[in-house]
């Protein structure tokens, strides 16, 4: 407490002096969905939440997801390699198992790795983010111990037009995507499709490893997007979603083949929905969403073995939001099915979620109050509930104060429950979930122009599920970890004279509860200092990505060293419509990791053009 009472005023001083600035760098009533499950300004929220543009995307100047997520407040990233690599995301030092992914609304994921291919999820397809920091379980149900983040695709606005972009760029990268959209009478649609590839770099650096290949570690993604609504009449729309991506990624190993064999994995990741709103009273509206999210991952070892793992998420929702004159009430139904498939025959291949959730939001004087409550009835395992309780006070009109405690679960995984006997290996069924209860104080200031946060949270994390060795060379998981996550997250976005500005802190202590050693690739100090500046046509960034050290694994043996990354974007208009844009990467060429052994980007540099009217 001591620590969030002296962050705090630390910002209070930091945006006293940004508040003299009075020119506005975004719409204080922007709107987010994910933090409620409703429409609700930002500058009214009690979770800790940021929003990710369009406009934000294309100025970072990212080739990934990863490296977008990299700078954002709580969140830190691993990779095994370069582009097409697995990657993963922690926020708040959980787990990156711990994060729900939501696409357009459904979820998007392996159940049996329990984890989401970001990796596979390009920017060129994707319209918004909006991460939630903190337990989302009590909207969301399974995995969001740590977070939550939701990705919407394009979506066609305005008179029908074309899109396009194409660009070259470090190790061989290439990559176009275009589109259309717009809308016609009571219609809106877009479609958006790309393509990249890249020769990348050799995925593991270190010649000791046995895996150790000086190859390039190319990859290749095929990706699209569609979205089409229709207002049949006032109150009522109905729509359709889908996203597919298809890549091909190159990497190194050194089993069953030689480290001269080309391994590579073949994934595919997609998302498609229906779904209905209606407005059937002045106070009544109703979403009805049903839809289906799918990783089909092939894993090719040698010429004659490979090996592959598909999961199936079959889904429907039904949310109503209710108008009770002093306060909204939400109240909800949804069914899960997570089918796997594939090489390894599995005990059981499927189980049923069945939910019910309610929530209540009312604004009243200078008091804000939000309930929620859910019960997930999984059909391995019985019904686990959870619920959140936060309450915020409006000391004056730019500065609020909340307070809130939440409780999250994570399913175990089909490959923890059932995972057949290989080399004496094994699942095991009798697992329980993984529980955490959070808390968290939080003080904002936010007057439209400058937006200033500091959050102190405290999340403890039981029945961690940990594979243990049982008989020499043998493992199954059993519950046995605790997991104490602590810390407080700084952030600011505003405007310094005619300089935009965003930064983050985070000082967090991940450990394992009965060890106190951190847990893997998570560092205690980490952030984000981002400057940019437009000057007629031209506008200029930077930005600096840091963390401090970490350790690979649990025993906190092997030590990842400590890094800054140095990036800068600039752009031209050459019209309304036309521009070009460049962003050179690790611009001093640090040489760091995500994890040991394997390599990271060193100086990379893009140029595209883009033509997106306007």
């Amino acid at each position: 407490m001591k620590q969030f009472f002296s962050l705090t005023l630390l910002g209070l001083a930091v945006a006293q002096t940004a508040a003299a600035q009075q020119e506005p760098t975004y719409l204080g009533d922007e709107v987010v969905v994910t933090a409620t499950r409703t429409p609700l300004p930002l500058r009214e929220q009690l979770n800790d939440v940021t929003v990710i543009t369009a406009q934000d995307i294309a100025e970072a100047g990212q080739s990934t997801l990863a490296e977008l997520l990299q700078a954002q407040p709580g969140i830190e990233i691993s990779s095994n390699g370069g582009p097409g690599q697995p990657a993963s995301v922690y926020i708040r030092g959980a787990n990156s198992n711990h994060t729900l992914v939501l696409v357009d609304g459904l979820r998007l994921g392996s159940a049996t790795t329990g984890t989401t291919a970001l990796e596979a999820i390009p920017l060129d397809q994707i319209q918004r983010i909006e991460i939630l920091r903190g337990p989302g379980s009590s909207l969301y149900g399974s995995d969001a111990i740590g977070g939550v983040i939701q990705i919407f695709t394009k979506s066609g606005q305005g008179r029908p037009h074309f899109n396009l972009s194409a660009g070259v760029g470090t190790y061989g990268t290439r990559s176009v995507s275009g589109g259309y959209g717009g809308q016609v009478g009571d219609t809106r649609f877009n479609l958006q499709l790309g393509h990249s590839d890249t020769h990348g770099f050799s995925a593991i650096g270190n010649p000791a490893n046995p895996a150790y290949n000086p190859d390039g570690d190319g990859y290749r993604d095929n990706n699209l997007s569609a979205r089409v609504s229709h207002a049949i009449g006032a109150g009522h729309e109905v729509g359709l979603t889908l996203f597919n991506s298809t890549g091909e990624a190159h990497y190194d190993a050194s089993w069953p083949s030689p480290p001269s064999f080309d391994y590579r994995t073949e994934h595919t990741v997609s998302a498609y929905g229906v779904y209905s709103k209606d407005r059937f009273l002045p106070g009544w509206q109703s979403l009805l969403r049903a839809g289906a999210g799918t990783d089909d991952y092939t894993n090719i070892m040698s010429a004659t073995a490979s090996s592959n793992f598909r999961t199936d998420q079959n889904q429907a929702a039904w949310q109503n939001d209710i108008d009770l004159g002093g306060g909204l009430l939400t109240l909800g139904l949804e069914w899960l099915r997570q089918e796997v498939s594939g090489d390894s025959s599995y005990a059981v291949q499927q189980r049923d979620v069945r939910s019910w959730l309610a929530g209540y939001q009312r604004r009243f004087g200078k008091h804000s109050v939000q309930l929620n409550l859910r019960s997930d009835d999984n059909s391995q395992y019985g019904a686990r509930n959870t619920g959140s309780l936060a309450y915020g006070y409006q000391i004056s009109p730019v500065w609020q104060a909340s307070v809130s405690a939440g409780t999250a679960f994570k399913a175990p995984t089909f490959n923890d429950l059932y995972y057949p006997l290989t080399y004496g290996s094994v699942g095991n069924p009798d697992l329980r979930p993984e529980r955490s209860r959070n808390r968290e104080l939080a003080l904002r200031y936010d007057d439209g122009v400058q937006r200033f946060g500091v959050v102190y949270y405290d999340n403890r994390v039981t029945d961690l599920i940990s594979w243990q060795l049982y008989a020499p060379y043998s493992y199954t998981p059993v519950n046995v970890g605790q997991a104490s996550l602590k810390g407080t997250t700084l952030s600011y976005g505003g405007s310094l004279g005619d300089y935009r500005l965003h930064a983050s802190l985070d000082l967090q202590d991940p450990v394992d509860a009965s060890t106190g050693l951190l847990l893997p690739r998570r560092a205690k100090r980490h952030g984000a200092v981002g400057l940019d500046r437009s000057i007629g046509p031209w506008q200029f960034g930077g930005e600096v990505v840091f963390s401090d050290a970490r350790y690979d694994d649990a025993a906190n043996k092997n030590r990842l060293a400590g890094y800054g990354l140095v990036d800068l974007t600039a752009s031209y208009r050459l019209s309304s419509d036309l521009s070009v844009n460049a962003r050179v990467n690790n611009l001093f060429d640090k040489k760091y990791e995500l994890a040991k052994d394997y390599n990271t980007p060193g100086t990379d540099v893009f140029v595209a053009l883009r033509y997106e009217p306007r």
